[in-house]
């Protein structure tokens, strides 16, 4: 019985069809964003699905975690992963499930943006970034009311 499984080049197709419209929330600098989002389900308090377009590096000065469980489906594009444990190079096809705790930090290869479906769980905790003196809050590491400015970090800005 075939069921219908798609390649990843037709999830690429389906990517940057969906890409044409506008995205439903950018996260950065509108001018420079970091990232670029659409929402493919509804947003929920159970699980969300969205397309991603990475397009800038992670901040280096700290590694961050998430709010929930996810996993990233890496449809074009790639990038290091950074981990406490060292780092990993993800390429197009790869998938990637990480604990809402696992810390890690993105460097996209030679500049060039990543597309990817990413997959989260319902929310279980705030999110933030491992810093020396201990785990800071998003709101307080970063700037803006998106992260969309630098921000104080792990107190390198005041």
């Amino acid at each position: 019985m075939n069921i219908g499984y798609a390649s990843l080049g037709d999830m690429q197709s389906w990517a940057f069809a969906t890409m044409k419209r506008q995205p439903d929330f950018v996260i950065g600098d509108p001018l420079n964003p970091y990232l670029r989002r659409w929402w493919i389900l509804p947003r929920n308090e159970q699980q969300n699905v969205y397309l991603h377009c990475i397009l800038r590096d992670d901040d280096d000065r700290a590694l961050h975690d998430h709010p929930w469980a996810s996993t990233s489906y890496l449809l074009l594009g790639s990038y290091r992963e950074v981990t406490p444990e060292g780092s990993i190079t993800r390429h197009p096809g790869d998938v990637v499930t990480r604990e809402a705790t696992a810390l890690h930090r993105l460097e996209l290869i030679e500049g060039k943006p990543c597309i990817s479906l990413f997959f989260t769980g319902p929310k279980v905790r705030e999110w933030g970034f491992a810093c020396p003196q201990g785990w800071v809050n998003w709101r307080d590491f970063t700037g803006g009311e998106n992260g969309e400015l630098v921000g104080r970090g792990c107190g390198e800005v005041d």
